[in-house]
């Protein structure tokens, strides 16, 4: 059988895009690669990621991304981008045929649910699946290692800004910086984060407040 795995990597950072991935793999190849080391991104060490990437460049069929930046999140509500996310990598994997599109699963799936029934493949949209199927794992890395990379070029502009999550202090301590000597908010920066009420509070703007 088909598979096709979708996850995304910066969902919940501050700083920069989120990018959804995904991976067309026939079954045995993805058992395959379970076997070699893939799993949950989150789970694995930078090198060890992109060694993984390079494998799994080489056992899938097709790799799609989809980059969502933060002006499209700053304006829309980010489930909603999510999942025209998913679809469009759902698309672009038609030509495959996959029997079971397994997603990891965020919000309301119903709209993607249906796309995939639509389409005659098996849904599998649930939680955790970037750790339960190694499809998804796939996808996990693929998102995981592009972002990673694209933020590597964000800081050769921008200065070391650390994972870009506001959870980390690096992160935290770089926006404050900024904001302390800029009343223009670099457009790396989701200004619709609430956390920017505390430490940026000008750079902050509700949803649809432009």
């Amino acid at each position: 059988m088909i598979l096709l795995g979708v996850d995304e990597a910066g969902r919940g950072s501050i700083i920069g895009p989120m990018i959804v991935a995904g991976v067309v793999i026939e079954e045995d190849k993805a058992e395959l690669l379970a076997k070699l080391g893939v799993k949950d991104s989150k789970k694995l060490k930078r090198e060890k990621r992109e060694e993984l990437f390079k494998l799994i460049l080489y056992y899938s069929l097709s790799i799609a991304i989809v980059k969502v930046f933060p002006e499209d999140i700053d304006a829309r509500n980010l489930n909603e981008l999510t999942y025209d996310s998913v679809i469009k990598i759902i698309q672009s994997a038609l030509p495959f045929r996959p029997g079971r599109v397994t997603v990891d699963k965020v919000g309301k799936e119903e709209r993607v649910i249906r796309f995939i029934k639509e389409i005659g493949a098996e849904p599998n949209v649930i939680h955790n699946a970037d750790v339960l199927y190694p499809e998804c794992s796939a996808a996990s890395i693929i998102a995981k290692v592009i972002r990673d990379k694209y933020v590597d070029i964000l800081k050769q502009k921008y200065g070391d800004f650390g994972s870009g999550y506001p959870g980390d202090d690096k992160t935290v301590d770089w926006i404050k910086q900024v904001y302390s000597v800029s009343s223009t908010p670099p457009p790396i920066i989701r200004r619709s984060w609430k956390i920017l009420q505390e430490i940026a509070p000008n750079y902050y703007i509700s949803k649809h407040g432009y």
